[in-house]
């Protein structure tokens, strides 16, 4: 059933009201993609876990649910099916051949690399000036460099990229919409 789009203001988080994301929170939800809480609140600030990014994005891609990869800490898991969509796509990997550790932070490097699979965007090292650069992964720097370049993900005003940093729920929903986006041009 498709439900009709809400008009402007008629989502009630209390607490995105003037957030630098609301905008995108509003249009994620209004696409059926990622849900606030039951107190009529979204935690725009709070961390995101592996799973939870894995089914925004499986769920904003209209990844097709085809049976992937079941890792031994997914089986019992509430996000098994969009985590094994994800990766039978190409678009997620664990840890190991057996960990993906869907209860975890995911980190900004991990949210971008996962993104720029999902666009197929070529990572490409380019010349990034950030102060922590080197924090940066070898695996996931290609994926950083080309996606700031592309605009999916920003530095800080402090010139930081902070990729070890955790990903909140208003930065992975922003790199989803600008992701889909780009995906559209």
């Amino acid at each position: 059933a498709i439900m009709a789009p809400l008009k402007p203001g008629e989502l009630h988080f209390s607490d995105i009201i003037g957030h630098w994301a609301q905008g995108d929170i509003e249009k994620l939800v209004d696409l059926g993609v990622i849900n606030g809480y039951s107190d009529n609140s979204f935690k725009p600030d709070n961390n995101i876990t592996r799973a939870e990014f894995t089914t925004i994005l499986t769920k904003a891609f209209e990844l097709s649910q085809q049976t992937g990869k079941v890792f031994a800490d997914t089986a019992e898991h509430w996000a098994c099916d969009m985590i094994s969509a994800a990766a039978y796509h190409g678009i997620i990997n664990g840890y190991d051949d057996n960990t993906f550790g869907p209860d975890d932070p995911i980190t900004r490097e991990q949210m971008v690399a996962v993104i720029v699979r999902a666009i197929e965007l070529v990572p490409e090292t380019g010349k990034l000036d950030f102060i922590d650069n080197d924090r940066t992964s070898d695996w996931a720097r290609g994926s950083m460099d080309i996606a700031v370049e592309n605009g999916i993900i920003n530095g800080y005003p402090d010139n930081t990229i902070r990729p070890q940093g955790l990903a909140t729920r208003a930065e992975a929903v922003t790199v989803v919409v600008r992701a889909l986006d780009k995906q559209e041009k």
